[in-house]
């Protein structure tokens, strides 16, 4: 179950952080400019174009180390990081994947994040897989805890 999760977590993560540097890089797929790019992958109100690529670039960044910090916390890739540093790495990743999933279900950033299509996309789709990529890593996170330690 652990090596399905780590795998599944890096796949998804690998494909949104190649979406990302897409995005970056002026691909505007699955809008069809980039206000409706915007509206549909940020879905803040009033958005009418793309955040910089240099933001976008930095956010791809950090999706990618998000998918490889798993495999950090599993031993299946040597990096010369000290134990305390790996393990708090998998705490903040896991708070801040349940944090955001949960938080596209309050009212109030929903009223804040309406424009349409993402409003309909986030509460479908983005969100609930945040939480489930959340719940994966906390499963990594507990059930691995002894063994990495």
């Amino acid at each position: 179950m652990t090596t399905l999760l780590a795998v599944v977590i890096f796949v998804i993560l690998a494909l949104t952080a190649s979406l990302h540097v897409y995005w970056a890089a002026g691909g505007l797929w699955p809008g069809k400019d980039g206000a409706s790019l915007a509206r549909t992958v940020i879905g803040a109100n009033g958005i009418d174009r793309m955040p910089p690529a240099w933001l976008t670039g930095l956010i791809a960044i950090g999706i990618a180390a998000a998918a490889l910090w798993p495999m950090l916390w599993l031993g299946w890739i040597a990096v010369p990081l000290p134990g305390w540093l790996v393990t708090t790495g998998m705490i903040v990743l896991t708070l801040i994947f349940l944090g955001r999933g949960a938080v596209g279900f309050v009212p109030a950033v929903r009223a804040a994040n309406s424009e349409q299509p993402f409003a309909t996309l986030n509460a479908r789709y983005f969100s609930p897989l945040i939480v489930a990529i959340g719940l994966a890593l906390l499963w990594l996170l507990v059930a691995n805890w002894s063994m990495t330690r």
